[in-house]
């Protein structure tokens, strides 16, 4: 079925049948619900690619992750697809699994697909592929590219403003003796967090004990591993921040074996506040991240940059902390 036979059945021109399927203004309504009621008859269905060589658009995004496998990604994911359906914008998304080699490949398969735009939503970027995207003609924006945020469009998070809030619920809890689970210092995220943590603690006067800054891999293995190295630090923090949840989650493991109670011995936050963190016993507090406004953000300046209009400045986001069960008044305050 074509758009010539639409028209000499509803007896208008193609270019009417087509004003009316994109919802052009202009058509009397008489003449439109004919068309409409013709396109019903024959299941006409239009064409999105003659259409998209018309007007030089494919109305298709890019969307580029770090790991589908944590579920703080698929969150954003769903957020930015509903914000893309509701304007008739198709996504395609991928990820990198925090590879820069893979994150070039899937930024030269989208330019081929011909997308409006990238959301490059990873931990890792690589610029000489960003300003090659560009110069071909695809508009990207970043999320949490400090040293890039002059260049291109950039979702910017606070992490400190979140660690801030973190400490200050441990301080008053008694707690002095604090711990950090990092990520591989490969990754922007896992560098910026725990620079946004040692800020924080210098911040409140407290000391930053290289011995209780563990190494994990950003899954829960990662925090697992890391837990039992702080456990065997003597003395050990009496509290554990992690930088993000699944690594939190593998400390609330390692301590369980070691018999170590979360949170009467040991309190422990996490960062993200991705559903499993309501889901584990003791139910993990965490630092909120706002990865809905991220979305939302990415997307309204992939639109704004497409349009050819200035992203304006924005502040950036502040993550907060959510609290649950895993935190507690410190041993020794409990002893006093």
């Amino acid at each position: 079925m074509d758009i010539l036979k639409v028209a000499r059945r509803a007896r208008v021109s193609t270019a009417t049948v087509s004003r009316a399927i994109n919802r052009f203004p202009g058509i009397r309504p008489k003449t439109l619900a004919r068309v409409q009621k013709t396109i019903a008859e024959l299941n006409y269905i239009p064409n999105p690619n003659a259409r998209n060589l018309r007007i030089g658009r494919t109305r298709l995004y890019g969307l580029i992750v770090s790991d589908v496998n944590n579920p703080f990604f698929p969150e954003l994911i769903d957020a930015f697809e509903a914000l893309a359906g509701a304007q008739g914008i198709d996504v395609i998304f991928t990820h990198t699994n925090y590879d820069r080699e893979r994150l070039r490949k899937c930024m030269r398969r989208m330019v081929e697909r011909g997308v409006d735009g990238i959301a490059v939503m990873t931990s890792e970027v690589d610029e000489e592929v960003l300003q090659q995207t560009v110069k071909s003609g695809v508009p990207i924006v970043l999320m949490n590219q400090q040293k890039l945020a002059s260049v291109y469009p950039n979702v910017q998070v606070d992490y400190t403003a979140g660690f801030r809030e973190a400490l200050d619920h441990l301080l008053e809890f008694g707690h002095r003796d604090i711990g950090f689970i990092t990520g591989p210092q490969t990754l922007n995220s896992a560098r910026r967090r725990q620079s946004a943590f040692q800020a924080a603690l210098r911040a409140h006067g407290l000391h930053v004990r290289s011995e209780w800054i563990a190494l994990g891999d950003m899954r829960v293995e990662g925090g697992h591993a890391a837990m039992k190295t702080l456990l065997a630090c003597s003395p050990r923090p009496t509290a554990v921040l992690a930088a993000n949840d699944l690594m939190a989650v593998g400390a609330l493991q390692a301590a369980g074996e070691a018999k170590i109670h979360v949170p009467r011995d040991l309190s422990l936050i996490g960062f993200d506040d991705i559903p499993i963190a309501n889901m584990v016993h003791p139910p993990l507090t965490t630092i909120r991240h706002p990865r809905d406004e991220v979305a939302a953000r990415a997307f309204a300046w992939l639109q704004q940059t497409q349009q050819h209009k200035e992203t304006p400045t924005a502040p950036a986001l502040q993550p907060h902390l959510v609290i649950r069960k895993t935190t507690a008044v410190a041993p020794e305050r409990r002893k006093a």
